[in-house]
């Protein structure tokens, strides 16, 4: 069918062939105009341009660098890559993925560093502590 598009408020519609050139009445703003059929819209871009897939990586590392951070270098590494992807993704059409994957990197990154500092600490309080009196040791004395 056909493809027409109101002169007035530039409202598509489709007619019959036969209705071609002939009066026909706007559905939205009731203009009666003469049916011409119009060229098709042209077709979106599949691709969303180029830095879709570094604002989508770094979304993904972003994500993966929270879901990793305890494990103290893990999540440092995907947080590294993930702030490397999304300043990567800022000059794409998908930029809020990429703002996402930033903001998600950086907070796996501080996660991260706060784990290493946390078993650094803990590491370093595994000393030995001095036997009671009575020769027993004090509960967790051999550390964590």
């Amino acid at each position: 069918m056909p493809r027409i598009e109101c002169p007035v408020c530039g409202t598509p519609d489709r007619v019959e062939a036969r209705d071609l050139g002939k009066e026909w009445e706007c559905r939205r703003c009731r203009t009666a105009f003469a049916a011409e059929e119009v060229a098709p819209p042209p077709d979106r871009p599949t691709n969303d341009g180029p830095g879709r897939g570094s604002a989508v990586s770094s979304l993904l590392l972003g994500l993966g660098s929270v879901l990793a951070s305890p494990c103290c270098g893990a999540g440092a590494v995907f947080a590294l890559g993930g702030l490397v992807s999304g300043f990567g993704g800022l000059r794409s059409r998908s930029r809020s993925l990429a703002v996402f994957g930033l903001v998600l990197s950086t907070v796996g990154l501080v996660l991260s560093i706060g784990a290493i500092a946390f078993w650094a600490i803990a590491a370093s309080a595994q000393q030995e502590l001095p036997a009671r009196p009575d020769g027993t040791r004090p509960p967790f004395a051999g550390g964590l």
